[in-house]
């Protein structure tokens, strides 16, 4: 298992250099990725990369969530609902006042679909053998006994220990 700090994880730009991401694992680890997962901050209404032969699901991380209109239809998430979009879409963030974070798996077609869900942990629990990564959200969860912190990342197998709530990223 790897543990990947979302603290200690330099932020990028977007490819449209309209806002910024922390990566938090891809593959490859260089070139055009297939498979990548990154929490984004949302500090202002402005439209998302495109992101074409992609496909996305995003979760909303922030407390107030997330309002997006994707190719003209408007979508209100809570906080850690999650919406899956093509990356052709044209996704933008709308009626923003206050920054916050969403969590993004982006998959390239023919690699495999992706599969972004939050998960409560109570006690000690397996993600299972077909998860490529786990995503604290909130609460008092270790993975193999490190404790975790908004955003940090475990890459691999791994065994979870606490309370609170995670993103699982898988591909099918």
């Amino acid at each position: 298992m790897r543990l990947v700090r979302f603290d200690e994880t330099p932020p990028t730009p977007w490819a449209n250099g309209l806002g910024e991401t922390v990566e938090l694992w891809r593959t490859p680890s260089a070139g055009d990725f297939d498979v990548r997962l990154s929490i984004a901050t949302v500090g202002s209404s402005a439209p998302f990369s495109l992101l074409p032969g992609v496909d996305r699901v995003l979760v909303a991380l922030g407390v107030r969530g997330l309002e997006l209109d994707v190719d003209g239809v408007r979508t209100v998430l809570g906080q850690y609902d999650g919406l899956a979009f093509a990356g052709e879409s044209a996704v933008a963030a709308v009626g923003v006042s206050e920054s916050a974070h969403d969590l993004n798996l982006m998959v390239r077609r023919g690699v495999g679909r992706p599969d972004l869900r939050v998960e409560s942990v109570a006690g000690s629990s397996v993600p299972g053998a077909d998860a490529l990564a786990v995503v604290l959200l909130d609460g008092d969860v270790r993975c193999d006994g490190r404790p975790l912190a908004f955003g940090d990342t475990c890459i691999g197998p791994g065994t979870l220990t606490g309370s609170g709530r995670v993103a699982v990223a898988r591909t099918s």
